[in-house]
């Protein structure tokens, strides 16, 4: 399993127009990881699932301008569907998700750069597949989750940096995982969408979070119940929401639909080329966005390959360079180059499931 995944792709980088391809090579395969732009340029790699699912313990580093990783410092814990947030100080807060031995974690660590700092006190409850967002005051608001096989959560942190402490704030209208939070121009937080379990039943309820009152008001409902979507901030301050799965509907989506923070109000968008859930969506410095990847069960259980680029001036999507190979719990990341490094995930396509570790580099 390990050498078939090693001669897949595993991380690129797109830059939409005048492409060039390179090759690179991930240290190890791995999905359901994080990776982070960090203050001098290189992005850190932690944790996810390898092979057999096993947990990846050690860190790799990405240096765009040698296109190569190398080893990073080992982190505390073994985590997979995790957060991973840049501070405004150079710091990175890991906090939560599924660690060994098989549990959901309440605890996080910081990376100054250098090492892995274990913090002393704890989230207010153990989380995975949460979402973390980075406050205008430089706090970080941790929302939902999911304690393994027991329950969604409504309860919510807010990290102080400067302290190292985290504190409850007000909970969701809903408990969630799976959800996607969006910061907003105004400072507040979109939440939409998401699982809840027991049941395993998908929301189109969406709410807002206003960090001056610490507290979550009702923002309508999406036109579609969506868990594994994307939520990306337009330039235009409008919130572009792709694909997902809906339990309602019984399968991935191809729809999209748009967020107008000025009006409160969610109007269909144009449609995606094909389905897909588990997929990441980038805010390109033009103000496009790329949509990489995903999870298809239509026709068969399938990863899928396809990129497309929605325009908000021309309000559609256009088909964008293909991933050489098809990827679903994958990482984009934005770099200082404008490029996007897309990194890990898995291959599913009928029976054969791999986790893939290669990396490919598209440049200008």
């Amino acid at each position: 399993m390990l050498h078939a995944a090693r001669h897949l792709s595993a991380a690129l980088l797109i830059a939409i127009s005048g492409l060039a391809w390179a090759q690179a090579q991930m240290l190890t395969p791995r999905y359901a990881h994080t990776a982070t732009l960090l203050a001098d340029g290189r992005i850190l790699i932690y944790g996810g699932l390898g092979p057999g699912d096993a947990f990846v313990t050690g860190t790799q580093l990405f240096h765009p301008a040698t296109n190569q990783f190398s080893p990073g410092p080992p982190g505390h814990k073994g985590r997979a569907f995790h957060t991973a947030t840049a501070l405004p100080d150079g710091t990175v807060l890991i906090a939560g998700g599924f660690i060994l031995p098989y549990s959901t974690s309440r605890t996080a660590e910081l990376f100054d750069g250098q090492r892995f700092v274990f913090l002393e006190q704890k989230m207010s409850a153990p989380r995975e597949l949460h979402a973390a967002t980075l406050l205008a005051d430089g706090t970080v608001l941790i929302t939902g989750g999911f304690v393994g096989g027991v329950t969604s959560l409504a309860g919510c942190d807010l990290f102080d940096p400067a302290t190292h402490t985290f504190s409850p704030t007000s909970d969701m209208r809903f408990s969630r995982f799976g959800h996607a939070a969006c910061l907003l121009g105004d400072g507040r937080v979109l939440i939409t969408g998401g699982t809840q379990y027991p049941g395993e039943r998908t929301l189109a309820a969406a709410e807002l979070y206003d960090p001056a009152a610490a507290q979550f008001q009702p923002a309508g409902r999406m036109l579609a119940h969506r868990s594994r979507h994307t939520t990306t901030l337009l330039r235009d301050g409008r919130v572009l929401i792709t694909g997902g799965y809906s339990a309602t509907a019984g399968r991935q989506l191809g729809s999209t639909e748009l967020f107008d923070p000025a009006t409160g109000t969610f109007t269909a968008g144009p449609d995606l080329a094909e389905p897909r859930m588990d997929h990441t969506a980038t805010l390109l410095p033009g103000g496009r966005v790329l949509i990489a990847g995903g999870f298809n069960g239509q026709g068969g259980p399938h990863t899928v390959a396809s990129c497309e680029v929605f325009d908000p001036k021309e309000g559609c999507f256009r088909p964008g360079p293909p991933l050489s190979t098809a990827v679903h719990e994958h990482k984009a990341t934005l770099l200082s180059s404008g490029a996007v490094l897309i990194s890990g995930g898995l291959r599913i396509e009928a029976e054969t499931r791999q986790v893939v570790s290669d990396a490919v580099t598209i440049r200008p």
